[in-house]
């Protein structure tokens, strides 16, 4: 019997070992800035922390409303309660150069490497970083099979996302999808 679901990234069925999403939707909730005039225009669609800085001086969205910050769901102190809350963050720093990161509470990039590159159809490592977001291991000094080529995860060796990177979200999604009912 031939799939009925769409083609999502190359996978003709995405519901391989009952993964639930045929795509996963972003909703931009907030912006924090160190002062208020970064941003033109009045745009009341979005929570706007300004002034809000954390110790090394950079901007940031309000912990209370941060899952990393609440694991627990516990949004009762953020302004907006959980209907305000947001899941990662996306931390862009000037003059960062080489060190990227990221892991569950978002991404760390420099700032210079995102904004030359937005017009590019895959901001690779960004791709790599969010890969660290959903739990993916980072492959530098190794493969984890003789027969794989390049893939996201393996730092510098892709610049999209691949079959392979594909596999291994699915693989973790095997090992956790109990979790949630699975």
């Amino acid at each position: 019997m031939a799939s009925t679901y769409p083609d999502i990234y190359g996978f003709k069925n995405y519901r391989y070992n009952q993964w639930p999403y045929a795509s996963v939707q972003v909703k931009v909730v907030g912006w924090a800035v160190k002062d208020r005039s970064t941003l033109k225009g009045d745009d009341d669609s979005v929570d706007i922390y300004a002034g809000n800085l954390d110790e090394g001086g950079a901007p940031q969205c309000a912990e209370p409303c941060g899952r990393f910050f609440h694991q627990d769901g516990d949004y009762s102190q953020c302004p907006g309660k959980a209907a305000h809350h947001y899941d990662e963050s996306l931390w862009l720093t000037k003059g960062m150069g080489f060190g990227d990161a990221g892991g569950d509470w978002g991404q760390r990039l420099h700032q210079e490497y995102f904004t030359n590159a937005l017009d590019e159809e895959n901001l690779h490592i960004y791709l790599h970083e969010v890969g660290r977001t959903f739990g993916l291991d980072d492959f530098y000094d190794w493969t984890p099979t003789p027969d794989v080529g390049g893939f996201i995860m393996n730092a510098g060796s892709a610049t999209e996302i691949t079959e392979f990177d594909q596999w291994m979200i699915r693989d973790f999604w095997r090992h956790i999808k109990n979790r949630y009912g699975y």
